[in-house]
């Protein structure tokens, strides 16, 4: 009989293994290319870049291991099963749909229809508690890596909206490796005691469905497995940090909502149907809202009454170093007022060496003597104040059947 540290040993063990692994290493890869081309847009729209691609990567390396543990621990706790969760159709069916849509290569989509269709029609033969729940944790652990990565990810960007205006704005973009461990039965002649098997009453909390062959019983051993997570959200309406923990509470409340149905629905049959319709429709209806509210909503990032916003600030420059934050107000140089961004760069190049900036911050005011470099550069980056022209357009989330619909109506149904 294991103990549950022995297994959890086992688990973090196995996790650390997974990190050798090849295709954990091409995720990686995949994910410094996704930050090179962030990078690249960002020295194309500002002509200089606001993150280290080192520091990027390390930390998503990092949270992607406490992602990994985290999942890991709460599926062996649950006592989810790769038999019978029927990857063979999740993953054809998800990369078909991100024909349509990238986003929907989330496993809330193919995974929920999946379990829907056999929840309803018995085909095709998969375990549908067992699947959610693997759907519903791994949104848990994206829920708290949101939150954990912080402003790591957070893009600026120079947005044209509907109605023309040129704002200010955050991409924010995190991809994680996931090095995860799941559980897998074994059947096993009756007195091996091989795997991990627990004398408790109350696991694993899933039932695992299967009969064992005669003679033999379940036991589970641990499957290494290599995934990923990624985030993509825009910030137009408030700061990056606030739009990150407001969408990490909503997704972490769907998530719970998902799991508790799945679970329940071991027993209770006909949650089943229920909750595998949650899995995609409460995903899509959580992006949608969120896009609507970034859309249609005030935007954050706007020219102040008085003074210059700082959008963000420029890697190793002066600014960053005075401690300037997203959201700061520019207020003087010296004793200078500035109210646009050509009057902060002439006041840079008459206060020569050094320069004393006033700002404000959430209406407090805060004062500092700096150095500057011989271009005289603070190294921030503006909000835009209307004449900006290499700038991105705010587009608002849509079924991608709607555009299908818009132009069939219009005689222009695509062939």
């Amino acid at each position: 009989m294991s103990s549950w540290l022995t297994i959890f040993e086992f688990i973090v063990i196995k996790t650390i293994g997974v990190c050798l692994d090849p295709m954990f290493w091409m995720i990686m890869l995949l994910v410094a290319w996704q930050y090179w081309q962030a990078r690249k847009r960002q020295k194309a729209m500002f002509g200089v870049v606001t993150f280290s691609m080192r520091q990027h990567l390390g930390y998503m390396f990092l949270y992607g291991i406490v992602g990994g543990l985290l999942g890991g621990a709460l599926l062996a706790l649950l006592g989810v099963s790769f038999n019978a969760m029927g990857f063979s159709y999740v993953w054809p069916l998800a990369v078909l749909l991100m024909i349509a849509s990238a986003r929907f290569i989330c496993f809330a989509y193919a995974g929920g229809l999946v379990a829907l269709s056999s929840a309803i029609f018995g085909w095709p033969v998969v375990n549908v508690p067992h699947l959610l729940s693997l759907v519903a944790v791994l949104h848990v652990v994206e829920s708290i890596l949101i939150v954990l990565s912080g402003r790591y990810g957070d893009l600026p960007s120079f947005l044209r909206r509907r109605d023309g205006r040129v704002v200010g704005a955050f991409q924010l973009q995190n991809f994680w490796p996931l090095p995860l461990v799941l559980l897998m039965a074994v059947a096993v002649p009756e007195g091996d005691v091989r795997g991990l098997a627990l004398g408790t009453s109350w696991w694993p909390v899933l039932p695992l469905g299967l009969e064992a062959p005669e003679g033999q019983r379940w036991m589970y051993g641990l499957l290494p497995v290599v995934a990923a997570l990624g985030y993509a959200d825009m910030a137009v309406t408030e700061p990056p940090a606030r739009r990150r923990w407001r969408t990490a509470v909503q997704l972490l409340a769907y998530s719970l909502l998902l799991l508790v149905l799945a679970v329940a629905s071991a027993w209770q049959l006909w949650l089943q149907p229920v909750a595998a319709l949650l899995a995609p429709v409460g995903h899509e209806w959580l992006i949608m809202k969120g896009n609507r509210r970034e859309t249609r909503g005030e935007p954050f990032y706007v020219p102040p009454v008085r003074g210059v916003m700082v959008l963000d600030t420029v890697l190793d420059s002066p600014a960053r170093a005075a401690g300037l934050r997203s959201g700061d107000i520019l207020l003087r140089v010296d004793e200078e007022s500035i109210s646009s961004g050509g009057e902060l760069g002439e006041a840079l190049l008459r206060a020569g060496s050094t320069a004393r900036l006033l700002w404000l911050r959430e209406k407090v005011e805060m004062q500092k003597e700096l150095p500057l470099p011989e271009n005289g550069r603070l190294g921030v980056i503006l909000v835009p104040e209307g004449s900006e022209r290499n700038v991105a357009e705010l587009t608002e989330e849509r079924f991608p059947w709607q555009d299908w619909w818009e132009k069939w109506k219009k005689g222009k149904a695509p062939e």
